[in-house]
């Protein structure tokens, strides 16, 4: 057991105990040491202690850990941490990363004899967020760890349980044990005093009596993710429709111009004359950086374009290179943009970057990096947006997200949190917010490869007018959840996971 000293963990442990569990109970702190016979101590964010701790918990004697259970997602914990939402949200997110790096393949070990457990513990309102009043998100990117974790060892037994916040300590603690012997399948489990809740995905079509765009020529809509991608391909429908005044922001500080040398040139055609010139001027031809120059060169044409695009719409446009992931910049952002016109009518939180790898091969900066660019700007938006004026705010979510993705434990956290900073911002907001699960487009981060990997899996992807008109129809729905998938491939999603069992 994993999370810090509470009548929770105190009756969980008395309870196991019972049942004629051996339990080990390891605290959030500075060193690694043993406090008591089955009590121990480590920093839980160095994966250097967590080694040591695990050495510690199987003894001399080589026991076997068959079930971990993590109550870092307890709102003890954010109390300990004293930190702001993004903080602690980061910080719960890589302690159990690193505690399921560390311990994954013994549990897949045990998982033969019975073991194999991973159980995570939150305590959002007992029914992940959707009850429908406010909640903490800050424990929310360990439901995507589990998620994914299960994706990748799908012998084990994986188990995402939310709390309702006053069930009692002796309650709960039988209900956990309740749990271990449950034969199904449910990854993601609700524990309220009135009973056990499961969460159903449920078909809803859109009609198409929709109320108009809440849009015009006056309106200041504010796109992150610049102007490549999904989220250009919003920007452009936006601009058609509505002729609104387009923010736009990026990280790629591009250049309005490509020289007469290039602009002609498609991919093959630049590589070959940067390395024609590499061989006239006697240099070393590196194809790394030839790479990137011919990428820059791409995106620069794609962001011109689409920027052009926009304009001969009728939109006018801004575009700023800066760094979502700082909240000086974004905010100071938003704060001019309230400032000269008064108004942010509505933003499409598209921002996003991946970098996949499983979760072993996984090392805290790049899940930091990943993480970071979602989440710590969505929890900007959240702060610096004024809700009386504002109109919609969507977050573009991921499948990856709702399901879990082998590779992508990152952006399976990070889209988590998305989702229930959603609901959360829906509950308090009269605006319609709106977290979107997305399946994968045929456009923006995915290449040939993913499309043949897709194809492979029976996965269709979203053409990119479907995605659009999905888009807009999700700004006028007048009543619906916060979180939302749309995908032409949730049955295939869904089969790949049972089969994998």
């Amino acid at each position: 057991m994993i999370g810090e000293i509470s009548e929770v963990t105190g009756a969980v442990v008395a309870a196991l105990t019972s049942e004629g569990y051996r339990v080990r109970q390891a605290l959030p702190g500075q060193a690694v040491r043993q406090l008591q016979a089955d009590r121990y101590e480590a920093d839980l964010s160095s994966p250097q202690q967590l080694q040591e701790l695990h050495r510690l918990v199987v003894g001399s004697d080589g026991v076997v850990v068959d079930i971990l259970i993590s109550f870092l997602g307890l709102y003890q914990t954010f109390n300990l941490l004293n930190g702001k939402t993004e903080e602690v949200s980061m910080t719960i997110a890589q302690w159990t990363l690193h505690l399921v790096k560390e311990f994954a393949e013994e549990l897949r070990s045990s998982a033969a004899a019975g073991g194999g457990w991973f159980v995570n513990l939150t305590s959002l309102d007992g029914q992940f967020g959707l009850k429908g009043g406010p909640v903490s998100v800050a424990s929310a990117g360990t439901l995507g760890i589990s998620k994914t974790l299960q994706r990748e060892y799908p012998r084990l037994h994986v188990k995402s349980i939310d709390i309702e916040a006053d069930i009692s300590p002796d309650m709960l603690a039988a209900r956990l044990l309740q749990e271990l012997t449950v034969e199904d399948d449910l990854l993601e489990v609700g524990l309220t005093r009135q009973g056990r809740w499961r969460l159903v995905l449920k078909q809803e079509p859109v009609t198409r009596n929709l109320p108009p765009l809440p849009l015009d020529a006056e309106s200041v809509v504010l796109l992150t993710g610049g102007a490549s991608g999904v989220t250009a391909e919003v920007a452009k429908v936006l601009a058609a429709r509505a002729r609104p005044r387009l923010i736009l922001v990026g990280r790629s500080t591009w250049q309005e111009l490509e020289t007469p040398r290039t602009s002609a040139l498609d991919q093959a055609a630049l590589r070959k004359l940067f390395v024609e010139d590499a061989r006239r001027y006697r240099a070393p031809v590196l194809p790394v950086e030839i790479e990137q120059r011919v990428n820059r060169i791409l995106k620069d044409r794609e962001i011109r374009g689409n920027i052009d695009a926009c304009i001969a719409a009728g939109a006018t446009i801004e575009y700023h290179s800066l760094d979502v992931r700082d909240a000086q910049q974004l905010g100071g952002l938003i704060d001019d943009l309230y400032e000269r016109f008064g108004r942010i009518d509505g933003v499409v939180h598209g921002a996003g970057i991946l970098a996949d790898k499983r979760i072993q091969d996984k090392t805290a900066a790049s899940f930091a990096n990943v993480f970071r660019t979602k989440v710590d700007s969505a929890l900007t938006l959240a702060e610096k947006l004024r809700p009386d004026r504002l109109k919609f705010l969507v977050f573009f979510g991921s499948v990856s997200g709702r399901f879990g993705n082998a590779g992508q434990v990152d952006y399976s956290a990070a889209n988590e949190v998305l989702n229930k900073l959603a609901d959360h911002l829906a509950s308090c907001w009269t605006a319609r917010v709106v977290c979107i699960n997305w399946g994968p487009w045929d456009a923006g981060m995915v290449s040939d490869d993913l499309r043949r990997l897709y194809a492979s899996r029976g996965i269709e992807l979203i053409a990119v007018p479907d995605g659009v008109q999905a888009f807009l129809d999700e700004l006028r729905v007048p009543s619906r959840g916060a979180e939302v998938v749309i995908s032409h491939s949730v049955e295939q999603v869904l089969r790949a996971d049972r089969q994998a069992k």
